[in-house]
């Protein structure tokens, strides 16, 4: 059978690939059976049924065109019905860890408990505990509550010693979550392990281990550049449709480009999986592995946007309506699986993201366009420019106002956006679009002039402003828009009296609370010991008291040639964000009473 592959006859016994006619090549002139189907490019994965469809009459081609949207549609209904998550949050951060972290317990726990802000994926979650010869203390899989917001695993009981516990979970935007830290029981973590040959390497001030590796790096960069080709392509896909450029030469070429655009975004996305499994699954191994497609949203998505991808080969040019559904359809599951997706309302936080998107899309899609055709076609791309410009002041006008919506939502305080990376990244955009639309209104007034040289230099300036920005927004989905809570750990030097206060996680909610207080010797025990929580948000409200208790402490540190004394108390005494004010009073035994004072922040 014959081809046409670059204006060029071969033959093959398997399908190849073929594309249209360049500009100085005419459909007309080749003989019926060697024609190009009209609308798209013959190309990638449509090559191997093109044959078959252009010899099928209207009305089959007509009744398969209908399927195909048929099939589109069943695929947004099932995301819509299956894949939209109603969870609250956003990155799941571990808010409380019982044994918690650098713990120093007299016996040994029945479970570990660890606790996160926000709703779990499902599967693709473990812990495991390691002694201190590196081995598993238990084959027992950890389990998740109804609530799906806390996992835990039982013990069996446990000789004297210090544990690694480390955790691996998915939160709801799709992002994996891992840490590691210590306990001990029965001894303190100051001291050599009970058991010999012991090589675990530990900092008992470390806590939990986090922190950016290579692997993440690498996540980084892939996720910007799958960001700008999901853009670039799904605006010009659209663009192509509603360019209305007319010449037949020009056409074609940009057909070609929407082919290798598809194609350079499969495989992108691919890279971006295969990159991410490891993060993914961490140490959980094949099960865990399985699990991730076949039980979490996230690997619905994934699956889902690659076969949506792959079958844009096949559909993308057949119709208006196939075109417009393919990309809603990948800017839903983008939405799906990010910020989006994480936050309620989630039916108004994602559509906002596919509006985002969309803005997005038409503004980088169009503006890659636009250099195309400014380098190929001055005069095509002039009257292209006529059509591009209203519609992406539109776009700049669409993504402001969706923008400044999802931070009103993802933001419960304004004052975030200084106080968080992602807050100063999307600063770094803002002003990044302000520049985007300087240089825009540059543009239309050049064009107006008919200016032969500044488009080119404006235009290219333009689309390394796309690019910084496209790359902050892919940035944005490894960050969280909420700043994440510390444990406080308060210490204040004094002539006689020492005093530190913890409070574990520090967060709104159930905290544990302790006070030490050191003395002298001969001061023996304080005469009272109150801890007291000033919400300077609601100046109407009282202090709250936290009841303390004495607790014996056999923790070793730094004595300062005092005696040490611990109180400690566990509950919900911190129950809203906002600005605090710590209050400690230690009273000794001669009635002398020292004030302590802290303002902290609680998000």
């Amino acid at each position: 059978m014959k081809y046409c592959f670059a204006g060029v006859r071969v033959r093959s016994e398997s399908c190849i690939t073929t594309a249209r006619k360049t500009a100085s090549q005419e459909e007309g002139n080749l003989p019926e059976n060697e024609k190009i189907y009209p609308g798209y490019l013959q190309g990638g994965l449509y090559a191997m049924v093109s044959p078959a469809l252009n010899t099928l009459p209207d009305r089959r081609k007509t009744i398969l065109r209908c399927s195909a949207i048929r099939l589109l549609a069943v695929f947004a209904m099932i995301i819509f019905i299956l894949l939209i998550p109603h969870r609250a949050g956003a990155h799941a951060t571990l808010i409380r860890a019982t044994p918690a972290a650098n713990a120093e317990l007299p016996q040994s726990p029945p479970r570990i408990l660890l606790e996160f802000n926000e709703q779990l994926e499902a599967s693709a979650f473990y812990i495991k505990v390691f002694d201190a010869n590196k081995k598993s203390v238990t084959n027992t899989q950890a389990r998740i509550n109804a609530t799906h917001t806390a996992i835990e695993l039982d013990l069996p009981a446990l000789p004297k010693g210090h544990y690694v516990v480390t955790y691996h979970v998915i939160s709801a935007d799709g992002h994996p979550v891992e840490g590691t830290y210590l306990f001990a029981v029965g001894q303190s973590l100051d001291g050599p392990p009970t058991e010999p040959g012991a090589n675990i390497q530990h900092s008992p001030a470390a806590g939990l281990s986090l922190g950016p590796d290579l692997m993440d790096m690498l996540n980084f960069a892939l996720r910007i550049i799958y960001y700008v080709f999901l853009l670039v392509l799904s605006g010009w896909v659209i663009w192509l449709r509603f360019g209305q450029v007319s010449d037949s030469g020009t056409s074609a070429m940009l057909e070609g480009w929407r082919v290798q655009l598809l194609r350079a975004y499969v495989l992108v996305f691919l890279l971006l999986m295969f990159t991410h499994l490891y993060s993914m699954a961490g140490d959980g191994g094949a099960e865990t592995l399985l699990a991730l497609f076949t039980r979490t949203g996230i690997g619905y998505v994934w699956i889902t946007t690659l076969v949506v991808s792959l079958l844009g080969f096949v559909l993308l040019g057949r119709s208006l309506l196939l075109d417009v559904l393919w990309v809603i359809l990948l800017w839903l599951l983008k939405s799906l699986n990010g910020h989006a997706a994480a936050f309620e309302p989630t039916a108004q936080t994602i559509t906002l993201d596919v509006i985002h998107l969309a803005a997005a899309s038409l503004w980088m899609g169009g503006l890659l366009m636009l250099i195309v055709l400014c380098y190929r076609k001055g005069e095509v791309a002039r009257k292209f420019f006529e059509r591009f410009s209203p519609a992406a002041g539109a776009a700049m006008i669409l993504l402001t106002v969706s923008g400044i919506f999802m931070v009103l939502i993802y933001l419960p305080d304004i004052r975030y956006v200084i106080e968080t990376n992602w807050g100063k990244m999307l600063l770094v955009k803002s002003a990044l679009v302000v520049l985007v639309i300087i240089s825009g209104m540059l543009l239309r007034r050049s064009y107006r002039k008919r200016s032969a040289d500044r488009p080119s230099a404006l235009l290219m300036f333009d689309g390394v402003l796309a690019l910084l920005i496209a790359a902050i927004v892919g940035i944005f989905t490894y960050l969280s828009p909420l700043p994440e809570n510390q444990p406080l750990n308060w210490h204040a030097m004094g002539g006689t009296i020492h005093m530190t206060t913890q409070i574990t996680p520090n967060a709104p909610g159930v905290n544990d609370f302790t006070v030490k207080a050191w003395l002298p010797e001969e001061l023996g025990k304080p005469k009272q010991v109150v801890l007291k929580l000033h919400n300077l948000s609601m100046p109407e409200m009282a202090a709250i008291e936290v009841p303390l208790s004495y607790t014996e402490d056999m923790t070793s540190e730094e004595s300062f040639g005092l005696k040490r004394h611990t109180y400690k108390a566990r509950g919900a005494y911190m129950p809203y964000p906002g600005d605090w004010r710590i209050e400690v009073r230690i009273m000794d035994s001669n009635d002398d009473e020292t004030p302590y004072e802290r303002q902290i922040r609680v998000y």
